[in-house]
């Protein structure tokens, strides 16, 4: 086909005009070169995360991305934009920017590129309970409880608008106990080890709180801590929540009790010999005493401020302490003999905890706004990253199971 049209009267001009663009194709509106995004994912390590990551331009809905592979993102606004990476596991991390700003133009397609590290866990298989808290300067109800692999992947346990916290398994892995205010106050909680059959054991009333539970090694009772008599004393109780037995008795504070491995004793934490009306409320010291409540028996005597103790093997007890400036882990044996400083970091490090196998100690340490989980030899050396930091992200390992 061929236009060809001769105008002789200007008053015909425009309309004659259009009619020819509209015959011959010419009406179609330009279109704009269309503008792109890709996105590129690198990276390294033995123990990636398998479930990938979610990568959100702007405001945009989020858009899965493997862990080492690259989308392109089509449609995107021209102008400054803001590419996010989500969906991070804890033993993974960005080593630059996240998020990054990126220049979109008009017609052209542009890149970013996220580098992570994954960090393998050693020590054989295992899972890590962890008390998580996304947003450490808000709400408490921030915190939730979730199990992480030794291969890095991660199961969220508790997703919810309360307080879930002090997760430990069940000897036999199959539950973990934990402390909630999902009942409007701090109370003992049981699920299984999927998050799964939540159950109440203990029902406190406010402002009295319950917490601090662990399992005796045969897995029938579970000692926790509790103010519901005025001050914290150390409770008892069975496994569901029956006969409940309240093992001290005193004006002062006595918290943070765990069992020893062959359920004979119960290692706390005192401040009864030098208490005081303001926190942390005295000097805190390391007590032991036998699982019925008899025979408490001071083990530390540095007039410091002991926190979180647990049992390393039969005879070594693993305590926090601000004996030296911040919160380092110590040892001592349960006679009171040969305390030793393990760690020496300038961040408060404290939740010492020992592997099932005795071979190993997992600690927590907390600086800035996020914290970070880590492993070591019982002498302290040979310390490595079980999790991987990230701003705005306190990962807390509180107990670990086969």
């Amino acid at each position: 086909m061929v236009c060809s049209v001769r105008v002789s009267h200007s008053s015909h001009l425009i309309a004659l005009s259009l009619l020819v663009l509209l015959g011959c194709g010419g009406g179609d509106t330009p279109v704009a070169p269309e503008t792109s995004l890709m996105v590129i994912a690198q990276t390294d390590g033995t123990q990636t995360d398998a479930d990938g990551y979610s990568v959100k331009v702007g405001t945009g809905a989020p858009t899965v991305l493997g862990t080492n592979s690259t989308i392109t993102i089509p449609g995107v606004q021209t102008g400054s934009q803001t590419v996010t990476l989500t969906g991070i596991a804890p033993n993974c991390a960005v080593t630059g920017d996240n998020p990054l700003t990126v220049q979109i133009q008009s017609g052209q397609n542009a890149s970013v590129t996220f580098h992570l590290v994954c960090t393998a866990t050693p020590g054989g298989t295992y899972r890590i309970a962890l008390m998580t808290n996304r947003d450490p300067n808000g709400s408490s109800g921030a915190w939730e409880i979730n199990s992480m692999n030794s291969d890095g992947s991660i199961a969220a346990l508790t997703s919810n608008a309360f307080l879930d916290a002090y997760p430990v398994w069940s000897p036999d892995g199959q539950k973990i106990v934990f402390t909630s205010d999902r009942d409007g106050t701090m109370d003992i909680y049981v699920m299984n080890q999927d998050g799964s059959n939540v159950a109440r054991l203990t029902t406190t009333a406010a402002p009295a709180q319950d917490r601090f539970a662990t399992w005796s090694p045969d897995g029938t009772k579970i000692v926790f801590e509790s103010n519901r008599s005025g001050g914290s004393e150390i409770y008892v109780m069975n496994a569901d929540g029956s006969n409940v037995i309240r093992l001290t008795n005193n004006s002062t504070g006595d918290n943070a009790p765990q069992f020893s491995p062959d359920g004979a004793k119960i290692v706390f934490v005192s401040n009864r010999d030098a208490p005081s009306t303001l926190a942390p409320f005295g000097k805190w010291e390391v007590y032991v005493m036998n699982a019925d409540g008899s025979a408490q028996t001071r083990i530390t005597t540095d007039a410091a401020h002991a926190e979180l103790p647990s049992f390393l093997g039969a005879t070594r007890i693993l305590f926090d302490s601000d004996l030296s400036g911040p919160n380092n882990i110590y040892g001592v044996n349960v006679d009171a003999t040969s305390e030793s400083r393990l760690t020496n970091n300038l961040a408060t490090t404290f939740l010492a905890v020992a592997s099932p196998d005795q071979k190993h100690i997992m600690f927590s340490s907390v600086s800035a706004n996020h914290g970070e989980v880590f492993m070591m030899n019982p002498d302290g050396t040979g310390v490595v990253p079980l999790t991987r930091q990230q701003d705005g992200v306190v990962n807390l390992g509180y107990s670990y199971r086969k």
